[in-house]
């Protein structure tokens, strides 16, 4: 059996009980299924890692499934920078609030909304860049990124491993953008830590909101109460079921976004967006 093989067979499972781990006994939609379908919904984080290296063919690989993702206007707006170098990481790490997965994989890679390098393009080609000085020129080189990177994440998955996103890339971002040597125009807006899944510790799929919530029919529909409540439910017994402290998600949510203390330094984000000369009018 091959490596990919051999990581890759303990997350098969029946389509059927996939769907239910991904939204609870009972309220999954009857949906289509295919290898590709299969793969997409068990994904889950990863947080514990083997010491395998990630294979330079298998980067690789996920770099082009990042490239093959849609791109506005064929712009590529986005990099990504390939951390592996322990001593590097574990600077990277110190900004990113010290988490324990980013030290544990192999492979950290930080995906950047890039508009140096258009930039550039617009002054070797001779022509004004107006259009850089707004907002969505910045929008869209995050949006570009955000697929690129969801692309890999899923080809990692696809190729054995496990991996698990920063969003805390964005915590210290002016510091790591000078740790990373990133030129003007030039923000991180996600990392990507990715390893060989340690056998020790299984991890479930954890469960998503009733697509009655997400799916709005024509117009928005404000959610109910009881909607809600019946996630809690689903949460509570996927939390008992890890062996973690039992909390409402609408009382985590209350709390992550109630004061800025909880962004760790986010609330910065902006003032960094603005001081690299990306656009934000």
């Amino acid at each position: 059996m091959s490596d990919q093989q051999k990581y890759a067979v303990r997350f098969v499972r029946p389509v059927v009980d996939v769907v239910s781990e991904r939204y609870g006994d009972g309220y999954g939609p009857a949906i289509s299924n295919n290898q590709i379908i299969d793969h997409i919904l068990m994904h889950r984080s990863i947080r514990e890692f083997t010491a395998d290296p990630v294979s330079e063919k298998d980067v690789r690989t996920a770099i082009a499934a990042a490239q093959s993702a849609a791109t506005s206007s064929h712009l590529q707006s986005w990099s990504v920078i390939r951390v592996s170098d322990p001593e590097n990481k574990h600077e990277v790490n110190k900004l990113c609030g010290r988490q324990g997965q980013i030290m544990a994989a192999p492979l950290m890679l930080i995906w950047l909304a890039d508009q140096n390098r258009n930039y550039e393009i617009g002054e070797a080609e001779g022509r004004p860049r107006e259009a850089f000085d707004y907002f969505e020129s910045t929008m869209l080189g995050v949006v570009d990124c955000c697929m690129a990177a969801q692309n890999a994440a899923l080809a990692f998955e696809a190729l054995g491993y496990g991996t698990c996103f920063i969003g805390a890339v964005r915590n210290n971002a002016a510091l790591l953008a000078d740790r990373l040597g990133l030129p003007k125009r030039c923000i991180p807006v996600v990392g990507l830590v990715v390893g060989r899944p340690d056998p020790r510790h299984e991890t479930d799929i954890k469960p998503r909101l009733s697509q009655d919530i997400v799916l709005h029919e024509e117009t928005y529909r404000a959610v109910e109460g009881d909607e809600i409540d019946q996630y809690n439910r689903v949460m509570n017994r996927f939390q008992q079921k890890q062996w973690l402290s039992t909390v409402n998600w609408s009382s985590k949510v209350a709390v992550r976004l109630s004061t800025r203390t909880s962004l760790d330094g986010r609330d910065r984000y902006m003032d960094f967006i603005k001081s690299t000369g990306s656009g934000v009018r």
